[in-house]
């Protein structure tokens, strides 16, 4: 039999101890050998972690929804018709930390391949296997292409001959040399040597979502639990080798791993980190939605407006630990400067123009807590819309805000969740895991807030004392300034990033990882992803296997594995 013998892969069962295959022979003159994969003995599970708003959520102890964005068009509409009715009461009380929990039970889509791929669990459903990998946990149109093509990829590195699968020479092989990633820092090009390495072990691809809602270190609790389910199966009912998982994360999951291995000390369960679009400090982002809402369907699922987000959102410190941090300065054309400010005048440079930076120093004690200056977060009468309609648009009386019945106990109980995230701002500043990649956008086809600035229409000679008169909650206000009025309004994103983190915040991790990847855009050759949607191209993809194929060689874990 030669080496151009036709071979097919036929699919096999483990039950923990023996692997079983059942095949047929070939007629004479035609032979086809039968290709039984067999699971190596060292197992590195990969495991998933979604971002802000990417896992399922339901009320505790029941099959209630509290949070399934949509999947699809049709579901899509069905949801936001759904939550068109629901005013800000009603989120409030939906949505509230204490209240839900993960929902595992969200769809789960498998392309053909990995449907194949998973028929090895006897008596086990290819879909049953996936959810107990956690798949439905997450948001299926975010990351269900990202969970497949893991899964594909791993699964087939090598050809029967022992080279590379195709699949692996186009996403990764030939894109870095095309661009490396878009790699900062010295980049070492996979070669087919190191994939007959890699492929010494099995990668199988996890997911475990959290509860966004309460603080990420909170939420970490059950990232431990699962990463030491995770392990235990392998070794003890799999009898294989399995000591540490990679971690790859997607926006505020970053934050959870970092939380998981600094924090909680648990860096020697965790063989390698990759973080992508991680708003490493925070994104001004943040403060424009609690000022004027969310945008796209983001708005009606969470808030279209101050009143409905900032009731969700001030009693959840994850959201919160979202904000920007003391660390955070807006990088500007002329350095990097304060991210709050009111402006008149063309921002290209007129001679007319004048800004007043707007709550500079300490943004946990001159934004986030102050309950006087017209440019606040928090309006305190928007915190519990059940004890106001949320038509007020003027700043509350200094009765009103005295008053124990009124507004300073929900702003005292909104106090205790961000001090909650700043603990957790303060526990991870510069901390990550030592063996890490990250990667961000800075394209300026996706801009993003890298600061939130207040235009205003008339000038004053400073724009950091006045009182709110009006406010449509959308981003635009009036503010008595002396004797005059005048007009503010958000201006729109104004930096590179991906729509929701600017380059500012992605770049961050710069200092700390082995290897991060900036990405322009198409003037780099790169592909131009907007935040929710940046692992679902072949570019990320490419980026992501890569990260995973260096941290696990860099790792030293397969040191000896497979040799002769």
């Amino acid at each position: 039999m030669t080496d151009n013998t036709p071979t097919r892969e036929i699919p096999s069962q483990y039950d923990g101890t023996t692997v079983r295959a059942k095949s047929v022979l070939s007629p004479e003159g035609f032979p086809v050998r039968a290709l039984v994969k067999l699971y190596p003995k060292r197992i590195i599970p990969i495991i998933f972690i979604p971002g802000i708003m990417g896992t399922n959520l339901r009320v505790k102890d029941s099959d209630e929804r509290a949070w399934r964005p949509p999947n699809g068009k049709l579901a899509g509409l069905v949801q936001i018709i759904q939550y068109l009715g629901k005013d800000a009461v009603a989120r409030k009380k939906v949505l509230h930390p204490d209240r839900v929990e993960v929902d595992e039970a969200g769809p789960i889509k498998l392309t053909g391949k990995v449907e194949r791929q998973l028929k090895g669990a006897p008596d086990l459903a290819p879909e049953k296997l996936a959810r107990l990998f956690g798949w439905g946990e997450l948001h299926q149109d975010s990351y269900g292409r990202i969970l497949n093509t893991l899964q594909e990829r791993l699964h087939d590195i090598l050809t029967i001959d022992g080279n590379p699968d195709d699949a692996w020479r186009t996403l990764v092989l030939e894109q870095q040399k095309a661009h490396q990633f878009g790699a900062e820092k010295s980049f070492e090009a996979l070669t087919p040597e190191d994939l007959k390495r890699f492929a010494n072990a099995a990668y199988p691809v996890h997911a475990v979502g959290y509860n966004w809602l309460q603080s990420n270190n909170v939420s970490v609790k059950r990232l431990l639990d699962k990463i030491d389910a995770i392990t235990d199966f392998y070794k003890n009912t799999l009898q294989k080798d399995c000591e540490k998982v990679i971690l790859v994360t997607h926006s505020m999951g970053g934050l959870v791993a970092r939380a998981c291995t600094q924090l909680q000390g648990k860096s020697d369960k965790v063989l390698g980190v990759l973080h992508g679009v991680m708003p490493a400090i925070g994104a001004p982002a943040t403060y424009k939605r609690m000022r004027a809402g969310f945008e796209g369907v983001e708005q009606v699922l969470l808030g279209r407006n101050a009143a409905e987000a900032t009731a969700v959102l001030t009693q959840a410190p994850g959201p919160m630990e979202l904000l920007p941090t003391a660390e955070y300065q807006a990088k500007l054309t002329g350095g990097a400067q304060h991210w709050l400010r009111a402006h008149f005048g063309d921002a290209k440079g007129e001679e007319n123009q004048i800004t007043s930076f707007l709550g500079e120093g300490d943004p946990y004690d001159t934004i986030y807590r102050n309950k006087t200056d017209w440019w606040r977060l928090v309006k305190s009468e928007l915190i519990d819309p059940s004890k106001s309609d949320g038509r007020s648009q003027a700043s509350p009386s200094a009765e009103e805000s005295e008053s124990p019945l009124n507004a300073d106990l929900d702003f005292a109980n909104y106090e205790k969740a961000l001090q909650v995230a700043r603990d957790l701002h303060i526990g991870i500043k510069g901390q990550y895991h030592e063996n890490s990649h990250a990667y961000y956008a800075a394209d300026h086809a996706q801009p993003a807030w890298g600061e939130v600035r207040w235009v205003a229409s008339n000038p004053t000679t400073d724009f950091s004392r006045g009182e709110i008169v009006e406010d449509d909650q959308n981003g635009k206000i009036k503010v008595k300034f002396g004797e005059s009025i005048c007009k503010l309004k958000i201006a729109g994103q104004d930096l590179p990033g991906d729509g929701t983190v600017p380059e500012f915040s992605g770049q961050a991790p710069k200092q700390y990882v082995k290897q991060i990847f900036r990405h322009e855009g198409k003037k780099k050759g790169h592909f131009s992803y907007d935040h929710q949607g940046s692992y679902g191209n072949d570019f990320t993809t490419g980026l992501t296997l890569y990260s995973i194929v260096k941290l696990t060689l860099e790792s030293g874990v397969l040191n000896g594995v497979g040799d002769a």
